[in-house]
């Protein structure tokens, strides 16, 4: 079973506070299930969360990423949700490229040899990729 909730976190001690519904509902899964754990969310990092002592919950907060290449890099690799779809937008209208290039690639041969077939076909192809990659990022969660 997958929950998604907000809680309230301290972020110079990494305490996390938790919804006192959550907290009932993960003392019923305790009793019924094995322990459940759970995950934080904070700044496109999905960090694990521990258990101390006397029910708290904390987590190791990673340093704030720098400016520049890194926070680019950061992004591309751990996109929240609304950079993936947007990611995803992109690679959709992308695709839009190799197909109309294919038809037009087409249309300009004089004959219809082998290389031409296979730059056809590769254009095709390309452009289904990026159209199916750009579909499975636009999904939401």
């Amino acid at each position: 079973m997958t929950l998604t909730d907000r809680v309230t976190l301290n972020v110079t001690t990494g305490e996390i506070h938790l919804s006192p519904r959550l907290v009932a509902v993960m003392a019923k899964m305790d009793e019924s299930e094995c322990s459940p754990a759970f995950s934080l969310e904070y700044l496109g990092y999905v960090l694990p969360v521990e258990s101390g002592p006397e029910g708290t919950f904390n987590v190791s907060l990673p340093e704030t990423v720098a400016f520049g290449f890194r926070r680019v890099l950061h992004s591309v690799v751990y996109p929240t949700k609304d950079q993936r779809q947007q990611n995803g937008r992109l690679l959709h209208t992308f695709s839009a490229a190799p197909i109309v290039g294919a038809a037009g690639y087409a249309h300009a041969a004089a004959q219809w040899d082998l290389p031409t077939v296979l730059n056809t076909a590769s254009l095709a192809c390309l452009g289904v990729i990026l159209w199916y990659a750009g579909f499975l990022a636009m999904k939401g969660d």
